[in-house]
């Protein structure tokens, strides 16, 4: 297959959502989350994680398995299609995966393996970053997000970063404190969001890949769609207002609000997917996180290059 499109980001960042864009446009799969246990039994032990020697021996065929379509686990298709996976005819899906192509993959889970990703597959990579005062609100409102439960799921992504020395190096004594002092769920999730970025943000600078915004597909979702498309080497490719205004999932909306163009948005001034879930105190808890790993609330120009 040709080299394949991975979107990456932060979950309820709006990987889904690039990821419904990059399928219409392009016509073909992005697969929704190989690492997700509603796939492989290993996620647990994978995800979170950089690749390591022996992880490597093991993702790399799996990886392969996914791309070729060998592997057809039903979650995979989960943004393709405009009911519960429960309600769909295993004949239907059996008829998508042979008609259609895979063009690429989502993964909320492999962040931190962005130097292995790029060495094995290539640069065909979109990593979107979202405000974390709308990523802790939206996680808040949405109490099934967890894969591994909560705090499971925390506590696993401690053990996949804080307790590698690898990891933990790159990372200020401070934060790693901060994290592991988290006394609350707003705390945590602003941990696991500062200890995301404080690592991807130095290695997409270094690798040359810029990253998006989330609120810029939001304000100025045509230009920044062609922008993303650019970068990946489509610069050509048309766009209709279904790809990125109408969601594949009917489920699980991904449009966020788009069709609600009675509201005035100002440029920078989105607080409303914060105001309702966050007050001052809440706010402030996550600041302090955030302060602790050297990272602002909004990112600038100083963090790498923004498209």
């Amino acid at each position: 297959m040709k080299q394949p499109i991975i979107i990456l980001g932060f979950g309820r960042s709006g990987t889904t959502w690039i990821s419904d864009i990059v399928s219409k446009a392009l016509g073909g799969l992005v697969l929704f989350e190989p690492l997700h246990p509603s796939v492989t039994d290993s996620s647990e032990r994978l995800s979170y994680r950089p690749v390591t020697e022996d992880a490597a021996c093991e993702l790399k065929p799996y990886f392969d398995e996914v791309l070729t379509k060998r592997q057809r686990k039903m979650w995979l298709m989960r943004n393709h299609v405009p009911v519960p996976l429960k309600d769909i005819d295993p004949v239907f899906l059996d008829t998508l995966w042979d008609e259609c192509a895979v063009i690429g993959f989502k993964e909320i889970r492999c962040n931190l393996m962005l130097p292995w990703l790029v060495e094995n597959y290539g640069r065909k990579i979109v990593f979107v970053i979202r405000d974390p005062r709308a990523v802790t609100a939206s996680i808040l409102r949405r109490k099934n997000f967890w894969e591994f439960g909560w705090p499971g799921t925390f506590n696993a992504f401690l053990a996949a970063t804080l307790d590698n020395s690898d990891v933990a190096r790159l990372l200020p004594k401070e934060g790693i404190n901060r994290a592991r002092l988290a006394a609350n769920d707003i705390e945590r999730i602003g941990a696991m969001w500062a200890i995301t970025h404080a690592i991807i943000l130095p290695q997409l600078k270094q690798l040359g890949i810029s990253f998006f915004l989330y609120e810029d597909f939001y304000e100025q979702p045509f230009r920044t769609a062609r922008r993303m498309f650019e970068q990946l080497g489509y610069g050509e490719v048309p766009l209709h207002p279904a790809h990125l205004l109408t969601p594949s999932m009917t489920t699980a909306k991904t449009v966020h609000g788009l069709y609600d163009f009675d509201r005035k948005i100002e440029k920078h001034d989105l607080s409303f997917f914060w105001s309702d879930t966050l007050g001052a105190s809440d706010l402030a808890q996550l600041q302090s996180v955030l302060s602790a790993f050297d990272l602002p609330v909004e990112l600038d120009e100083k963090w790498g290059v923004i498209l």
